[in-house]
């Protein structure tokens, strides 16, 4: 399975389904990249959002990936 079609799926619509936008943005290695919009954005816990989604990943896939965030607010939220 790919991973980014498993992060759409596994944690980009669970987060969306909590008023968070996590955004995959790039991979390299064993790093992605993500864009944090929304409340994840502002969200004091999008780290140990991030570590929850290495743990589904090595459960899930067997694989060794780290999530980094960058966040960007929307807008009207700066």
């Amino acid at each position: 399975m790919e991973v980014k079609a498993w992060f759409e799926r596994e944690i980009a619509s669970r987060v969306r389904a909590d008023g968070g936008w996590l955004e995959w943005t790039a991979i390299d290695g064993g790093t992605v990249d993500v864009t944090a919009r929304g409340e994840c954005a502002h969200c004091a816990a999008l780290d140990r959002c991030l570590r929850w989604a290495q743990m589904k990943a090595k459960q899930e896939l067997d694989i060794d990936i780290r999530f980094l965030a960058k966040r960007e607010p929307f807008l009207w939220r700066k």
